[in-house]
């Protein structure tokens, strides 16, 4: 059976609400992934090959450490359970993971074994070479010990667990059977991205994960045809007790197994770029929707929707909530003043207490969400003043908006806490809030009442001003800086 990919918006926003601050624990194979950036315009006289003329280097968290990157981008609480070695390489993962908030990493230093490094050579855009530093036998029974004891503290009170397995050694078969059974003790669910051609390693699994081509190795034959894969896949089920499967099929979309029925959701269209790292998104994705006991089609349509979107980005990836919102945007809001302000009045006629705050919102993070969420809950109206893309550009400079006026403002009209959006072409909203007189100005930061733009002409209507702390270390410039 097929099925439609269409998702709304607001069903992708209402997803993305329900697990923000969720808490996610992942354990598997932690990763560097490291990018060397250059220029190629000879071939070298010593063999025929190409001389990369280096420009930067840049390295970001790869494996189960991308699985926790994607994770804190979409605004959920996340501990990470890695091993990695005692050399540079596990520092700079460490400093690439520290500014990333709501992020916990557990790491569990091996001293005779170096951190999984992968290094991309780039020239244009383009992998020329991959070079691997890695051991992949399994981690001693002491690191086995070690990780174990650390999932029990961090399980305890977590609402999904991620396994993400790279093969490299950490998550031997018997400690996946050993965490499997702390978290279904505890009644958490478990999202498994397979890599072992042994699948009887993941029993007692909630959800597998497999691509196409590592379920054909568990099943030593070529599989291709749908029906075929879904035979195997029940088979898998039953055997070793897993309760449903997820198997992704790169051009040809996904596809969800259980025991009793299966769905096929094509893949959306969509320029390839770069797939590294696009599984990563995908099961971060849909353990997030699942964190909050979503239906898994209709977060599979999400993270099939997330993997059409990292693939068009270079690199190790992660996506913004905005990003997400945006893509399942049809319809665009009615900005218009005129017909805001009528609307206004028949909420003052009700006794209604209307809230407004505003900002650029540009890629929409889970910062935005804590202060917009937290403005809602202190009115019973909140309208949203939206910085233009001129507004925007003296504002931020000129490489600002990343997202467009009128995509800003269809994400927030998604959000089910935002009633209305108004767009300003000018610095400030003040003329926006003459104009609406609000009951309740709404501002994250470091603002004093005093400061914020608005406050005496709301003081002089009788209204109030609140100021909300933000979340640390979200914010548009710092996911840019990530990516």
């Amino acid at each position: 059976m097929t099925s439609s990919n269409l998702i709304e918006a607001e069903e992708i926003a209402h997803a993305i609400e329900a697990f923000q601050n969720q808490h996610i624990v992942v354990i598997g194979d932690v990763m560097l992934d490291c990018y060397v950036h250059g220029d190629v315009e000879r071939i070298s006289p010593e063999a025929p090959i190409p001389i990369l003329k280096q420009k930067n280097v840049k390295s970001v968290p790869g494996g189960a450490a991308n699985v926790a990157r994607n994770l804190v981008h979409l605004g959920c609480q996340v501990t990470l359970i890695g091993v990695t070695g005692q050399d540079s390489q596990a520092k700079q993962l460490q400093e690439a993971l520290a500014p990333l908030p709501q992020l916990t990493f557990e790491n569990i230093v091996a001293e005779d074994r170096p951190t999984t490094t992968k290094t991309r050579f780039m020239s244009a855009g383009q992998q020329m070479l991959r070079l691997d530093d890695e051991l992949s036998h399994p981690i001693s029974p002491t690191l086995e010990k070690r990780v174990r004891e650390s999932a029990e503290k961090k399980l305890q009170d977590a609402h999904i667990l991620i396994l993400s397995d790279y093969a490299k050694g950490v998550l031997t078969p018997h400690l996946l059977q050993d965490l499997i059974a702390l978290a279904s003790e505890q009644n958490i669910p478990v999202v498994i991205d397979p890599k072992l051609t042994a699948f009887d390693a993941y029993a007692g699994a909630s959800l597998l994960t497999p691509n196409l081509l590592e379920l054909q190795r568990a099943a030593g034959e070529s599989l291709y045809q749908i029906d075929e894969i879904i035979q195997f896949s029940r088979t898998v089920l039953h055997q070793h007790h897993i309760d449903k499967m997820l198997v992704t099929l790169g051009a040809r979309g996904m596809l969800i197994i259980t025991p009793e029925t299966s769905s096929h959701l094509p893949a959306h269209k969509c320029d390839v770029y770069d797939v590294s790292g696009a599984g990563d998104t995908v099961i971060s994705t849909l353990a997030a929707c699942l964190s909050c006991s979503s239906d898994l089609e209709h977060a599979a349509h999400i993270g099939n929707l997330a993997a059409s979107l990292v693939v068009a980005k270079l690199g190790t990836a992660c996506l913004s909530p905005g990003e997400l919102i945006a893509a399942g945007q049809h319809d665009l809001p009615d900005l218009h003043l005129s017909a805001a302000l009528l609307e206004i009045a028949q909420w003052r006629q009700e006794g209604l207490r209307i809230g407004f705050t505003n900002g650029c919102f540009d890629l929409l993070h889970a910062g935005h969400l804590h202060i917009l969420r937290s403005a809602a809950l202190q009115c019973d109206k909140l309208i949203v003043g939206l910085n233009s893309d001129n507004s925007v550009r003296r504002l931020k400079g000129d490489s600002r908006p990343i997202q467009t006026e009128t995509i800003r403002a269809a994400v927030l009209a998604a959000l089910p806490f935002v009633d209305t959006v108004l767009m300003f072409d000018e610095d400030t909203p003040l003329e926006l809030i003459k104009a609406i007189l609000p009951d309740l100005l709404v501002k994250g930061g470091d603002y004093t009442e005093k400061d914020v733009v608005g406050y005496e002409t709301v003081q002089a209507n009788a209204g109030q001003t609140l100021i909300i702390p933000l979340l640390d270390d979200y914010s548009t410039t710092s996911f840019l800086a990530s990516e």
